[in-house]
């Protein structure tokens, strides 16, 4: 009978923490390597969009553009049903950016991504498009940056990210759960046929990884030859069996486990639970994910900015809640007043604004924060 040492469970929290390391080390190297000072670059940029807010990705391609000033940014833009209308203002708004060239790719069966987006239970399909982006950006490209449209600033320099290796994995990408370690597991399928626990595949449905700011490896997705077949017989199985539910990054992570090499976190800065006064130092890519509104549908005055803090330090709680899945921290009103003047800078401004005004004051009578009336 095999004996299991007692240090066992301290030694497997240290080995699932050596990716931090890792990754901390590697983007030392490559951020002294292609940072700084370097000659002009060439970056492969892409993202996926639908819905009725695709303007608001203007805000997100400044920012790339003006983090890039000497760079030449090759921006690919998979998508299903974006209206003419709203590609061609687009197209406008780019030309507009000396350093960046649109190049829109029209996908041309939708049935596939509709039903993903219908078994994972999600409201489009756009963020399902960079699975399939091996088969329709040219075979001339590499790799590619993905960066999510409307939720995301870059704020720093991405060629280190860019030429992050992949250490033979398909994506570079940064963990879903920051203050959990790394899972390392194979696909769920396999896994569940191995004994894999019903929370352990729902944190896979949930993503191993954040697909907000990633690198794929489209050579490797080519020679492996990766179709959504395979991604549709997962979720069939994971919906089918087990009922889970799933985005983009969930039907990766339960497709191929754990296979993405890890980034530092500062090329995905998800800052929805940042203490207040421990402001990451240099992120180079700040996400606006998680239990927060989104930027573009959230915008407070001052004097909501300060009921809102007088309301959280009554109640010691840290943040507002303002409903089941949503609350609000002090410490997060810089992220979104950077934002918002990045925002005020693109037309699609003059669109949201007082949209965005009107929700967030809705939202705030609704739990009875009233800028005029002391917090009780």
């Amino acid at each position: 009978m095999s004996r299991v040492s007692p240090f066992a469970p301290w030694i497997k929290r240290i080995y699932r923490s050596l990716p931090s390391g890792w990754s901390a080390a590697l983007d030392l190297y490559h951020t002294q390597r292609y940072g700084g000072r370097r000659p002009p670059a060439r970056l492969d940029v892409m993202t996926s969009v639908g819905g009725p807010n695709v303007d608001v990705l203007q805000v997100m391609l400044l920012s790339l553009s003006r983090a890039h000033p000497g760079d030449r940014i090759v921006f690919w833009l998979l998508e299903l049903r974006i209206p003419p209308k709203q590609m061609h203002d687009l197209t406008r708004f780019c030309e507009g950016l000396q350093n960046l060239e649109l190049r829109p790719i029209k996908l041309p069966d939708p049935a596939s991504f509709d039903r993903l987006r219908a078994l994972g239970g999600k409201p489009d399909s756009a963020r399902f498009l960079w699975l399939a982006a091996h088969r329709h950006i040219p075979e001339t490209v590499s790799r590619v940056i993905y960066l999510d449209a409307l939720d995301l600033l870059v704020t720093g320099d991405l060629v280190p990210l860019l030429r992050h290796p992949f250490l033979g994995h398909r994506l570079v990408a940064c963990r879903e759960g920051l203050n959990r370690p790394p899972l390392l597991i194979g696909p769920a399928i396999r896994a569940h046929a191995r004994g894999a626990t019903l929370p352990t595949l729902r944190r896979m449905a949930r993503g191993l990884m954040n697909s907000g700011s990633m690198v794929i490896d489209l050579d490797r997705m080519r020679r492996d030859d990766i179709g959504m077949e395979a991604y549709l017989q997962t979720a069939e199985w994971a919906r089918g069996n087990l009922g889970l539910s799933f985005g983009d990054q969930g039907i990766y992570s339960l497709t191929h486990g754990s296979d993405y090499a890890q980034a530092h976190d500062r090329y995905n800065h998800r800052f929805f639970d940042e203490p207040e006064g421990r402001r990451m130092a240099r992120p180079a890519v700040i996400h606006y994910a998680g239990t927060m509104p989104k930027p573009f549908e959230w915008l407070v005055t001052p004097a909501q900015e300060a009921a809102i803090s007088r309301h959280v330090q009554q109640d010691r709680a840290g943040e507002l809640v303002l409903n089941p899945v949503q609350s609000i921290r002090p410490a997060q009103f810089p992220y979104f007043h950077r934002w918002w003047d990045l925002c005020a800078q693109t037309p699609v401004h003059g669109r949201i604004r007082s949209h965005a005004q009107a929700k967030a004051t809705a939202a705030l009578a609704q739990i009875g924060v009233d800028p005029d009336r002391p917090a009780s």
